[in-house]
């Protein structure tokens, strides 16, 4: 339930962000923001603080007296947040024009590492429990497949058909591959693992369709049943893509976190002699 919350407020923030930048970018040339006064440069002077106040996060993980300044998942939260934050305040700053070719070199190295950010905001979720949650274990999501098995057959009769469909399925998806290869497949992997679900989906409406005159039932406790059966079928399928996701999640993420920080100190240093420029003329 609390994770269902903070996905929602999650969607609700970043609808809210796309919303305000789009508004901001339809309406520039009513603004009357500009970069050397007024709010378009208190924009800038905040945008900027935010940006380099995400250098705590990392320092945090790495610095052990700064624990006493509270927990880790706050200190992400607020680098998650400011990391959307500043890129938006410099935006408005920059009313959402090109400038002089530093200020220029500023703008894009902020678009490609708040970019970036969101790449690995995506693969960070992709390998914990939840965007704020602790990271996960392949123990523990071998643990939740063979829970989510158990509980197959249930509720119904696994029919032959189906039953060859997930071993196929646990074939193709358990198998032990070296992760480069693991990971140039993944998208025939995802492609061949939704056109089993959506053949099983089709599989049991069909059988349970079919079992409704011997058993007696109308096609409105068919359906449900078989949606019922459904259910347990594709959240084993989706442990087992899982599984197969995991290493490949976990070692993307690594890889990014080889690139990101170089970005962002690239990021510094360009904002820093933007910032010098600016004020030298």
């Amino acid at each position: 339930m609390i994770t269902f919350i903070h996905n929602n407020i999650s969607k609700l923030f970043y609808l809210s962000v796309f919303v305000v930048i789009f508004l901001g970018w339809k309406n520039k040339e009513y603004s009357n923001l500009t970069p050397e006064s007024g709010a378009g440069y208190w924009l800038g002077i905040i945008g900027g603080t935010l940006m380099l106040v995400l250098l705590l996060y990392p320092l945090r993980k790495k610095v052990r007296f700064l624990n006493i300044f509270g927990k880790i998942k706050y200190w992400f939260k607020l680098h998650m947040l400011f990391g959307v934050l500043g890129p938006v305040a410099i935006l408005f700053h920059a009313n959402f024009s090109l400038g002089s070719t530093n200020s220029n070199v500023a703008f894009f190295s902020m678009v490609i590492v708040a970019s970036s950010g969101l790449v690995g905001r995506y693969f960070y979720a992709k390998i914990h429990h939840g965007l704020y949650g602790r990271k996960a274990n392949l123990k523990e999501l071998r643990e939740s497949l063979k829970e989510s098995k158990s509980k197959l057959g249930n509720h119904f009769t696994l029919t032959k058909k189906i039953v060859s469909k997930i071993k196929s399925s646990e074939r193709l998806l358990l198998r032990n591959r070296n992760i480069v290869v693991a990971t140039l497949l993944w998208p025939l992997i995802f492609i061949r693992t939704q056109l089993t679900k959506r053949s099983l989906r089709k599989i049991l409406n069909k059988t349970f369709l079919n079992a409704s005159g011997e058993r007696g039932w109308d096609k409105k406790m068919a359906r449900s049943l078989s949606r019922e059966a459904n259910s347990e079928i594709q959240s084993y399928i989706d442990g087992l893509y899982k599984m197969y996701g995991f290493r490949i999640f976990e070692n993307l993420f690594s890889l990014w976190h080889l690139f990101h920080l170089p970005l962002f100190f690239a990021l510094v240093i360009t904002g820093i002699v933007h910032v010098i420029v600016v004020h030298s003329y």
